[in-house]
């Protein structure tokens, strides 16, 4: 599983398929994360951390 930035989608995607992986389970988040406010990084771990959490198959 990946969890990467759209900045990386392209290589991400590139080296799974080279080392046999291109059906990867990835999570993308927005990019740049750094440049933006705490409360705003908070945010979008609240948004994205039920997909996480359903790319690796957990359940309720």
């Amino acid at each position: 599983m990946l969890v990467i930035t759209e900045e990386f989608v392209t290589i991400a995607s590139r080296i799974a398929t080279l080392k046999g992986h291109a059906s990867v389970r990835t999570l993308v988040l927005p990019y740049p994360l750094e440049t933006r406010p705490d409360a705003e990084c908070r945010a979008i771990a609240h948004e994205y951390y039920p997909r996480l959490l359903a790319l690796l198959g957990v359940t309720a």
